[in-house]
């Protein structure tokens, strides 16, 4: 009781990051009721019959569910080999530049797509890769070539997502690394 008087300033700095995490992190888990739920809006939660394991049941005998699961294996581990090695390699490049200016410039390029929204960055990639009025269609076409419909193939999505991730978030890892680096 003597330690809790002695450190009170302490424990009230702790207090705003306690009371943001039971506000964020554990009412929001209240909700995870509803994938045990015949949920209806108008019922609310309460209101909404129980029906256990019945949707979960219904996913595994799926015949989409090895799909879905192999799927999303590989793009986790396609996005985990794309976007763990790349922000380690800029942190080392930046780290290793004596000019601060010409590192900070390219600190903030890089940096820079993080503030983007994902909606802002699906819409960009619309506006980069339409086949028909798309920025590189178009830089392709003055060469004589004609670019494919890469936001309508499936096998140009795990690369157009993972890599359109790595560019939005290369940035600020980066700059994490750069700040284990220079302590």
């Amino acid at each position: 009781m003597r330690a809790l008087r002695k450190d009170t300033s302490l424990y009230l700095f702790c207090l705003p990051g306690l009371v943001l995490t039971f506000i964020f992190s554990y009412i929001p888990m209240y909700g995870v009721q509803i994938a045990f739920r015949k949920y209806n809006a108008r019922d609310g939660i309460w209101g909404s019959e129980w029906v256990g394991l019945q949707y979960f049941e219904r996913f595994f005998n799926s015949p989409y569910f090895e799909s879905t699961i192999a799927n999303t294996l590989i793009l986790s581990l396609y996005s985990l080999i794309v976007s763990f090695p790349i922000p380690i390699i800029l942190a080392l490049m930046l780290n290793s530049f004596r000019h601060n200016r010409y590192k900070k410039v390219i600190q903030t390029i890089t940096y820079a797509p993080n503030f983007i929204s994902t909606v802002v960055m699906c819409g960009m990639l619309i506006l980069f890769l339409s086949p028909s009025s798309g920025i590189i269609s178009k830089l392709v076409g003055l060469f004589g070539f004609q670019l494919p419909n890469l936001m309508g193939s499936a096998a140009a999505f795990p690369h157009i997502y993972v890599w359109s991730e790595a560019w939005q978030h290369v940035g600020w890892d980066s700059i994490l690394y750069i700040a284990t680096l220079s302590s």
